[in-house]
């Protein structure tokens, strides 16, 4: 669903082998620190240049292995691809020419597309963002019920969510209180499951923040603050090391300020209170002014490395956008996608 928080997070953004198993075995590759990089990264594939039709596509971390996983139709746009945690399935989320939005399943070769038919009646307008529990055995996702009529066109009700892959079983997880002056989205659980980050947008000035929760809905608290304008976070699943409960998220979600661009930057998740939090956030590129811009990170499956978008918007040119990994101390930087298409917001899978 298009609402005007997305619309203003697109605006800032501005046949290949098929294989025949269901189960892909994992391929690995080397990164520049000599590190085994196994698994998949699903990312958004731009097809025109108005961007109103977008695919997934999949490749390993070294950009080998390209595999079309969706066929969307004239003006349909697939984005946020979410990876089972077993690599079997990928959930992401169809925009349709109509506004409204739905939730949708693929294999990870491509095969078996089918929507997730989770509740959503009118005056629902619209399901997004998907992303699974560790289990795999349900789905997080933001609801969205119209109308459009609160501070800023914002939506009555946008909140977090969970249902099974079928779309049973679906109850709130989002706390009580916050419908129409704030939005939750993209939630992350941590690896045991105990509690989730996720992006809270205020609706009054449309800008976003890091914040943990337990599943309960309890102990809301944030991580980042306001003006830092954060968004498309993750959350390591590393179990040791120094990534474990370490978030990575985006800079100036919406748009950066005249004279910045995007950046990529972490923060631990076990934090509090905010003021701690404010300084313990780390960046891992430099932007600077630019003109180069990086946003969307996510976390490979080790905690290692970090996916992320690099992209370059001049006035008068197509604009460039790529798929990059890099390691969580800024080094290491490596081209995944190299196509003349617009390629953005990557899900880095088993």
């Amino acid at each position: 669903m298009i609402t005007s928080r997305r619309m203003a997070a697109l605006a800032a953004v501005v046949t290949l082998t098929a294989l025949t198993l269901a189960v892909p075995a994992q391929a690995t590759t080397r990164g520049s620190d000599g590190r085994t990089q196994a698994g998949r990264i699903v990312w958004t594939q731009v097809l025109d240049d108005t961007f109103s039709t977008a695919r997934l596509v999949s490749g390993r971390p070294d950009g080998s292995g390209l595999r079309v996983l969706t066929h969307p139709g004239a003006k349909q746009f697939d984005i946020e691809a979410a990876i089972s945690p077993d690599g079997s399935r990928v959930a992401f989320e169809r925009d349709l020419p109509s506004g409204r939005s739905v939730l949708e399943m693929v294999r990870a070769d491509g095969r078996g597309a089918h929507t997730i038919p989770v509740s959503c009646t009118n005056p629902c307008a619209g399901v997004d963002i998907p992303t699974w529990t560790p289990s795999g055995r349900h789905i997080i996702f933001t609801r969205v019920i119209g109308p459009f009529d609160r501070v800023n066109h914002s939506a009555r009700s946008a909140v977090l969510y969970i249902a099974r892959p079928d779309g049973s079983g679906m109850r709130r997880l989002s706390q009580g209180g916050i419908d129409g002056a704030y939005e939750d989205y993209r939630a992350r659980l941590d690896v045991s499951g105990r509690y989730l980050i996720f992006i809270r947008v205020r609706n009054r000035d449309v800008k976003s923040a890091v914040f943990r929760m337990r599943l309960d809905g309890s102990d809301v608290q944030r991580l980042t603050p306001w003006r830092l304008d954060a968004d498309i976070a993750d959350l390591s699943l590393a179990t040791q090391g120094p990534t474990k409960d370490l978030v990575v998220f985006e800079t100036f979600g919406h748009g950066p300020p005249k004279g910045a661009q995007q950046d990529i930057a972490t923060v631990p998740a076990t934090c509090h209170p905010l003021a701690a939090c404010t300084r313990e956030i780390r960046y891992v590129t430099h932007n600077g002014a630019g003109p180069r811009t990086s946003f969307n990170p996510s976390w490979s499956p080790t905690g290692w490395r970090i996916a992320f978008t690099d992209a370059l918007f001049v006035p008068g040119k197509p604009a460039i956008g790529d798929i990059w990994t890099v390691r969580p101390d800024g080094r290491g930087r490596q081209q995944v996608s190299r196509s003349t298409r617009f390629e953005f917001r990557p899900d880095w899978g088993r």
